[in-house]
């Protein structure tokens, strides 16, 4: 996986990363809004206080709009330290340490499942294996929302260009040569839907498991 020049500095210096966040996120209005889309998405189709999974939570942001409105939330994390912090932030937190592609969390116990500006961090491979954990994790009828990033081409593309040549590696390439929508299909969701923000840089996706065939 090959690094882009500020990551590192991005990931080392918090103020740096935050800026860099903080003016990225002014097209959806903030930080604070941007991390709360998925669980804005959740709580239109999902009442409190569910059980909702958020993956690769890091350290939380993205889980606090949910633990707001009322759910149940664990937020799974490859990182022991990420977790560390995600728990002191938000007590309420429960969390479980894992790969998302490879959950050591029980089939079904999930209405809902997030994932918040992560899927571009996975080759497709991986990236395919994580929508089909999530998908085992749901419940029939649960809910998959997933914000990311979106291709944009010409003029109004060069922006999201420079932002992956400079902070993200190439799995963010990969993801934005492929179909995420498509991706969900393929692994079994139904009712997939895909709205566009931020001019056309981020994807919000929604989709749900489907029920299984009653038996006559």
């Amino acid at each position: 996986m090959s690094r882009r020049p500020l990551r590192t500095f991005a990931y080392g210096h918090p103020w740096f990363y935050d800026l860099v966040t903080g003016i990225g996120s002014l097209p959806v209005g903030g930080p604070r809004r941007l991390r709360g889309l998925c669980a804005q998405r959740l709580a239109s189709r999902l009442p409190p206080p569910a059980a909702v999974l958020d993956l690769c939570c890091g350290g939380g942001a993205a889980s606090a709009p949910l633990l707001a409105r009322g759910f149940r939330v664990t937020g799974l994390d490859c990182s022991r330290q990420a977790l560390e912090r995600a728990a002191r932030s938000y007590p309420e937190l429960a969390t479980v340490q894992g790969l998302a592609e490879q959950p050591p969390l029980a089939p079904g116990q999930f209405a809902g499942v997030q994932s918040s500006l992560a899927l571009h961090e996975f080759h497709r491979p991986a990236r395919l294996a994580l929508l089909a954990a999530a998908l085992r994790l749901l419940q029939p009828g649960g809910w998959f929302v997933a914000l990311d990033l979106h291709p944009t081409h010409g003029l109004s593309g060069w922006p999201q260009q420079w932002f992956v040549r400079l902070f993200e590696t190439d799995t963010a390439v990969d993801f934005l040569a492929s179909d995420l929508s498509a991706d969900l299909s393929m692994a079994g969701y139904g009712s997939v839907a895909v709205e566009t923000l931020a001019m056309g840089s981020l994807q919000l996706v929604t989709a749900r498991k489907p029920f299984p065939f009653a038996v006559p």
